[in-house]
């Protein structure tokens, strides 16, 4: 194993570090890129078309430090690998572009010559750093006015045959300087200036959108949105949520809004109102990241809710902690026994999988499934999860 010098003077095991994705049909950047891997002493390149790419990097298979993309043979699809490339932080996976290209994701990097020097120099380069700062509160008011707010979609699939049931929509910002932010650079900010409910209009908008337009309507799957406690008590928002459903042409059972307390409980009648309308009005309702932060669990299952999603620190250490799986186990029981559907969120591989099936969950949500994606990328994810999951007609 051959120690490299990176261009900031440090050492790293090469064949500990890369593991590259191609996505070209050139034969002069395909031996560039293996020349370049050669000399880091690392001989394997995975290359594949841009759509097989797309659903390598939306699950956890494999993981690959470096994704090098030919914009000639993307298939339409740069935009969608940079979304789900930004969106593997831990640990980074860098997209660099082979040739040029004109995207509006500033983490993207350009190899401009087919040779392996020109890769090797590209690969050592450091990276952007994903930790970016916080934006200030004029910045995240620009934001909500302009066209910065994005959505992904983390698919949700059931336990049972695992086939697909739903999707839920997840805010990114993605800033023309500092890049695409997740939620929690942003989100608890905008909560903290009273703009929530600003936030949630637009992230619903384009949820409904999405969900009746062309990459997901006719899959037969229901879309869920987060509801902050403030936002969910004000009967002007569920008004607008109401406007937003017609505006769409969906019916309400396709939805589901989650409740996620960003602060306790306080005011149960007042929160009971609120659910029984949207409860007629057919939507789902649902209680997120339950664990043992979430106080006065009992008297919030006493309400109509419909589903209980668990939070998915506690699922990813329920093969760690015997005390984890006894809450989780008691959890769901609760859950059923009052008739509401359970989602393990952050399931991230089979024994884990396993593991939450045997405690009695229904959905399943987290990375062995998919990561967050853009909507363009759901029906490349669909077919390739379908395609290995259920039996063929």
């Amino acid at each position: 194993m051959r120690a490299v010098s990176r261009s900031d003077g440090s050492k790293t095991s090469a064949i500990a570090a890369f593991n590259l994705l191609l996505v070209s049909r050139n034969a002069d950047w395909f031996a560039a890129v293996t020349g370049a891997a050669q000399t880091l002493g690392h001989g394997d390149v995975s290359a594949c078309d841009a759509r097989d790419a797309l659903a390598r990097l939306a699950g956890t298979t494999a993981h690959y430090s470096h994704l090098l993309v030919d914009q000639n043979a993307a298939d339409g699809l740069m935009e969608e690998l940079a979304d789900v490339s930004i969106e593997v932080i831990s640990p980074d996976t860098d997209m660099l572009v082979l040739g040029t290209v004109n995207t509006r994701h500033p983490h993207i990097r350009v190899i401009s010559t087919a040779t392996p020097r020109s890769v090797l120099e590209a690969l050592m380069a450091k990276s952007t750093p994903r930790n970016r700062p916080v934006m200030d509160i004029a910045e995240l008011r620009a934001a909500l006015k302009g066209a910065m707010i994005e959505t992904r979609y983390q698919p949700i699939v059931r336990v049972a045959d695992r086939r697909p049931v739903g999707i839920e929509a997840l805010v990114r910002l993605n800033h023309p300087e500092r890049g695409t932010l997740l939620p929690d650079r942003f989100v608890p900010q905008i909560e903290d200036a009273g703009l929530a409910a600003e936030l949630t209009t637009i992230v619903s908008a384009r949820a409904f959108a999405d969900l009746a337009g062309p990459f997901v309507a006719g899959r037969g799957l229901r879309v869920s949105v987060n509801f902050p406690l403030d936002v969910l008590l004000m009967p002007s928002a569920l008004d607008r949520l109401e406007e937003q459903r017609h505006a769409a042409g969906l019916l309400a059972d396709r939805i589901v809004i989650e409740l996620t307390e960003s602060r306790p409980v306080d005011d149960i009648p007042m929160l009971s109102k609120s659910l029984e309308r949207l409860r007629g009005l057919g939507y789902g309702v649902a209680i997120d990241d339950v664990g043992p932060a979430v106080p006065r669990l009992a008297p919030l299952l006493d309400l109509p809710f419909t589903s209980l999603k668990l939070d998915k620190e506690l699922v990813q250490k329920v093969l760690q902690s015997a005390e984890i799986e006894e809450f989780l186990a008691t959890t769901i029981a609760q859950a059923k026994a009052h008739d509401l559907t359970v989602v393990a969120e952050g399931v991230e591989t089979d024994a884990i999988w396993d593991r939450m099936r045997q405690l009695g969950a229904d959905h399943v949500q987290g990375f062995l499934a998919a990561r967050p994606l853009p909507v363009a990328a759901i029906p490349v994810w669909w077919d390739s999860w379908v395609g290995k999951n259920l039996p063929r007609a």
